[in-house]
């Protein structure tokens, strides 16, 4: 997966558009966010209404919200910009342009998490933040979940991969898995102000993994 995604990042595929090539190629972030609705089916009871129970991003109250769809999508592509002008190769999903016939919207998540060398959720208020808390959620649950971090979030360990992903939120989300987030899986979480910020953070965590991969004890992906 990981050279399929530089290979598509710098060429168009379905809907995507081809990215100017990135001087740290080898180096991927995947920039998650809530710009595109998540199938959550599998995460509720059988006898759920996903319309009233998991309200996802895509349906979320802009009234309730400091920002619309379309500005959240503006505020990923500003970032994955920025980083990608640091030389990080930063990607949103709809970048690697793979059909969601072929691969679902939650497997793809997963996928290019997995093959990333760091993992940054964006997360700026929006209204209702109970999609957010269960994508990150399940994301998390699937990437990281290990016998480690079975049973209760005090006695977890969570696995070393941890270590490369970071939540980035305003500080006016609450959610109460975004809680869990450092609790159970020991992730980084930070807060921005604005897409200036935002950038600032999320390069500073992505120096921080790459020297890490050079000069301390996490695996060099690329």
């Amino acid at each position: 997966m990981r050279q399929r995604i530089i290979d598509n990042l710098s060429q168009s595929a379905c809907d995507s558009n081809a990215l100017t090539p990135a001087r740290r190629e080898q180096f991927l972030v995947y920039l998650m966010g809530p710009y595109r609705t998540f199938d959550v089916d599998a995460l509720l009871p059988a006898d759920a209404d996903v319309e009233t129970d998991a309200p996802s991003f895509a349906t979320w109250d802009e009234a309730s919200g400091e920002y619309a769809e379309d500005e959240v999508l503006r505020l990923l592509q500003e970032t994955r910009d920025c980083l990608r002008e640091r030389g990080f190769n930063a990607f949103l999903a709809i970048d690697v342009g793979i059909s969601l016939d072929e691969m679902d919207a939650a497997t793809q998540s997963i996928a290019f998490a997995q093959a990333s060398n760091a993992t940054i959720f964006i997360a700026p208020q929006v209204g209702d933040n109970l999609g957010v808390g269960i994508e990150i959620g399940s994301v998390l649950e699937d990437l990281l979940s290990t016998d480690g971090v079975q049973g209760p979030a005090a006695d977890a360990t969570p696995p070393e991969r941890t270590r490369r992903v970071m939540v980035a939120t305003e500080p006016s989300v609450r959610s109460a898995m975004l809680g869990a987030v450092h609790a159970r899986w020991d992730a980084s979480i930070r807060t921005f102000t604005d897409a200036t910020d935002c950038c600032r953070l999320c390069a500073q965590f992505c120096t921080h993994i790459q020297n890490e991969e050079l000069y301390g004890s996490l695996e060099c992906l690329g």
